[in-house]
């Protein structure tokens, strides 16, 4: 099972999309090492988006989201807005957490490239 601190260095490479810096940058304080949770089988991770109304703040979710199912296969992932964090929450973990709506958008962003 994966430890907070690998979890946390498996996000260093997912950049913010507005900003060419990693989401795991102090600067950016958008995934901080106490916002990671490893629990048995499963990983959850919380991020707090750059601004309260951040338009990418659904994006930031997914990207997080793909990369760890892509270095967790086996994992049950688990990525949400940091609570208070973002105007539009509820609809936002929507996105994250759907698995229709989270398909959906990964394909369209391999479609354009922005993916693997």
């Amino acid at each position: 099972m994966a430890t907070v601190g690998e979890v946390f260095k498996a996000l260093e490479s997912v950049m913010d999309p507005e900003h060419p810096i990693s989401i795991t940058d102090p600067q950016m304080s958008i995934v901080k090492q106490e916002y990671i949770e490893v629990d048995n089988d499963s990983i959850r991770v919380q991020f707090r988006p750059t601004a309260p109304y951040c338009p990418m703040g659904g994006l930031i979710g997914i990207l997080i989201r793909h990369r760890l199912e892509s270095v967790y296969p086996d994992t049950r992932i688990r990525v949400l807005v940091l609570p208070g964090s973002h105007s539009l929450e509820t609809q936002v973990n929507e996105m994250i957490g759907n698995n229709q709506k989270y398909n959906q958008i990964v394909e369209q962003m391999k479609d354009r490239g922005m993916l693997e």
